[in-house]
C-alpha cells in the first residue's frame, strides 16, 4: 500500500496529490464513513483504510467504528494484502465479542483462505481450521473443512486430504458437500496409490468408493468421470489376476492357474486380459492340461 503523509489540515498521496482532509471537508460521521466507502469502489485502499482508521479513532463507541473495522479488513483484501486483512477481521472480534456480525466476519476470513489456496495452501488451511474452532457448528464450517481437505489434495498430501474428507462426512453428513466428498474421497485414493509401489488394496477401495458415489449420485457432475476410472482400475485387477494365473504356469500348476484365467473371464468380460485368458484356457484344454 502507498504511505501518506499530512501537513496541517492537508495529506499527500502518490494516488491524488495533495488533498484537504476529510475531517475538515466533511463534518458528521457518516459523511467521513460514505467517503471512506468511496475510496473503496475508487481502489484507493491505502486512504480508505486510514479514513476508517480516523473514524474508529475519533468515535470508538459509535455504530461506525466496527463497520470501518470490518471494511478495514476488506480494504486489505482488495489490496490482496491476506495477512493484514485477517488480522483486521480478527480485531473485530476481539473488539466485539458477541457481535452480530459474527457470521459475517467468518465468511470475510473464509474469502481470505479461499484466496490464499492460490499461492499459500499451508496458511488457507490456518484459516480455515480457526474457522471450524470458533464456530464448529456454524454454516461455514462445513465449507473451511472441505477446503482444508482440498488443500491437502492440492499440495498432493492424499493421505491428510483423505482423513480430511472422511472428518467432513463423519461432522458434516447433511451438508451438500456430501456428493463431491464422495467422489473426492476414492479420488484421492487413486492419487495416492499412485505415489506408491502398486497398492491394489488401495485401489479397489477406490473403485469400490467410487461405484458407491454412482449408487447416490447417478446423475452427479463427477458420474462420467467415476464410471472412466472404475474401468481404468478394473482393467488393472484384471491384468493382475491375468499375472497370477501366468506365475502358476510357470510353476507347473496349470489348474491352479486356470482357476485365476477362469476368474478374469467372469469378473473382467469386457477387457483384454479377459480374451487372453480365454486363449490360456483353450491352450491348457488342448494339451489336456486340464479338463
Amino acid at each position: 500500500m502507498t504511505a501518506t503523509s499530512s501537513y496541517g489540515k492537508w495529506v499527500w498521496n502518490k494516488e491524488t496529490g495533495w488533498m484537504e482532509s476529510p475531517s475538515t471537508a466533511i463534518s458528521t460521521l457518516d459523511q467521513r464513513y460514505k467517503y471512506a466507502l468511496s475510496l473503496l469502489v475508487e481502489q484507493k485502499y491505502t486512504i480508505a483504510v486510514k479514513e476508517f482508521e480516523s473514524i474508529i479513532s475519533t468515535a470508538p463507541d459509535s455504530e461506525y467504528a466496527e463497520a470501518s473495522q470490518i471494511n478495514i479488513g476488506w480494504a486489505y483484501f482488495l489490496n490482496s494484502d491476506y495477512k493484514r486483512a485477517l488480522k483486521a477481521y480478527e480485531k473485530v472480534l476481539q473488539k466485539y465479542p458477541g457481535t452480530k456480525r459474527t457470521e459475517e466476519i467468518l465468511r470475510r476470513e473464509y474469502q481470505v483462505g479461499v484466496a490464499q489456496m492460490d499461492t499459500n495452501e499451508e496458511a488457507a488451511i490456518g484459516v480455515f481450521e480457526k474457522i471450524i474452532e470458533k464456530h464448529h457448528l456454524g454454516p461455514i464450517a462445513s465449507d473451511a473443512q472441505v477446503k482444508i481437505a482440498d488443500c491437502y489434495f492440492k499440495l498432493g498430501q492424499y493421505e491428510e486430504a483423505l482423513d480430511a474428507y472422511e472428518k467432513f462426512l463423519e461432522n458434516y453428513p447433511k451438508s451438500e458437500w456430501v456428493p463431491y466428498v464422495q467422489y473426492q474421497i476414492p479420488l484421492s485414493k487413486v492419487h495416492h496409490e499412485k505415489q506408491q509401489e502398486r497398492n491394489y488394496g488401495l485401489l479397489i477401495s477406490a473403485r469400490e468408493g467410487f461405484e458407491e458415489y454412482l449408487v447416490s449420485n447417478p446423475q452427479g457432475i463427477h458420474a462420467e468421470d467415476a464410471k472412466r476410472i472404475i474401468e481404468e482400475i478394473r482393467i488393472i485387477e484384471a491384468e493382475r489376476e491375468f499375472n497370477i494365473g501366468e506365475f502358476y504356469l510357470r510353476v507347473k500348476k496349470p489348474a491352479s492357474a486356470a482357476m485365476y484365467f477362469e476368474y478374469v473371464k467372469a469378473d473382467f468380460p469386457d477387457t483384454i486380459w479377459a480374451e487372453r485368458a480365454n486363449e490360456k484356457i483353450e491352450f491348457l484344454r488342448m494339451i489336456e492340461a486340464i479338463k
